[in-house]
């Protein structure tokens, strides 16, 4: 999928956990089936996942980043409504490997893309969607500085037009209505700002990210660095997850007004655009999502 990415022998990574972890040296080490686009998981034993970006990073930064996120994650638990992963290691570079690498708690359930793709039928959208809705709503009890916006995740920054945006819907012509795509971006650029301080938000609400347990949200993974912005960013599911009336449902139960919808219209559609021609030919199941999101914005516009 990307310029630099790696493919990690299981064997290599088993011996580097046993040798960086001594006590999880007798723990299998097998591949987990996932969509994702930044991470390659591999489950250790039954209670563990390691996880190490598909392109490795090797800079020092990167290594403490993981440990910020390990207390963020830990942050996290202690506020909302579901499981949260927690990190129990970072792992150095390996024969085979050159960047650094983490392993947490490994939370059992489904998630959320593929049950989208393949079995949407068995959850009660209803549900979900007051789920979600006080799953991202709890995020903001956590304290924060009040320094300002944080730069970072989707909705870290105020919405902006941008060349890869435009450049996007330009390659995407071939599967989407151009026009229309550039009036739903459009139309949310000229939404009003965010009007007050920033707020903390999820960053990045998208379906592989969540959980689900005999058809009720029920854990939170790849939690990322703390984000804190726009709130518009987190109704990215409006669209990224629900087809209308729960669409609906989940804005309301949000309780945002009109420009929060239209800049949330937005942040989905940056996602989304991006993904259809990125992963059109590698990655099957983003580029449904994508594809899924963007009919979503075309209808309700």
């Amino acid at each position: 999928m990307h310029e630099g990415q790696v493919q990690v022998p299981v064997l290599a990574l088993r011996r580097a956990i046993a040798n960086q972890f001594p006590d999880l040296a007798d723990q299998p080490v097998q591949v987990v089936s996932s969509a994702g686009t930044v991470i390659a998981p591999f489950r250790v034993g039954q209670e563990l996942v390691a996880r190490l970006p598909l392109v490795p990073v090797t800079d020092r930064a990167y290594h403490d980043r993981l440990h910020e996120e390990g207390r963020y994650a830990r942050a996290l638990a202690s506020v909302v409504p579901v499981s949260v992963s927690q990190l129990v290691g970072v792992g150095r570079p390996f024969a085979g490997y050159q960047g650094a690498w983490s392993v947490w708690t490994w939370l059992p359930g489904r998630s959320l893309d593929h049950i989208l793709l393949d079995a949407s039928g068995s959850v009660d959208m209803a549900h979900l969607a007051e789920d979600l809705a006080q799953l991202l709503q709890s995020i903001r009890q956590l304290p924060w500085d009040r320094s300002g916006w944080s730069d970072n995740g989707r909705g870290g920054r105020p919405l902006a037009d941008s060349e890869w945006v435009r450049t996007s819907i330009q390659r995407s012509a071939h599967l989407i209505d151009r026009d229309a795509a550039t009036s739903v971006w459009e139309r949310a650029l000229a939404a009003p700002a965010h009007d007050g301080p920033p707020v903390r938000i999820h960053g990045d609400p998208m379906p592989g990210n969540l959980l689900l347990r005999e058809g009720r949200l029920s854990g939170l993974i790849d939690v990322s660095e703390p984000v804190v912005g726009d709130p518009a960013s987190d109704l990215q599911p409006a669209w990224n997850v629900f087809d209308e009336p729960h669409g609906r449902r989940f804005r309301q139960a949000m309780g945002m007004d009109e420009a929060a919808s239209q800049r949330g219209r937005g942040w989905a559609f940056e996602m989304a655009i991006g993904g259809l021609h990125y992963y059109e030919d590698s990655n099957p199941t983003i580029f449904q999502l994508a594809r899924r999101t963007l009919d979503a914005l075309l209808r309700s516009a």
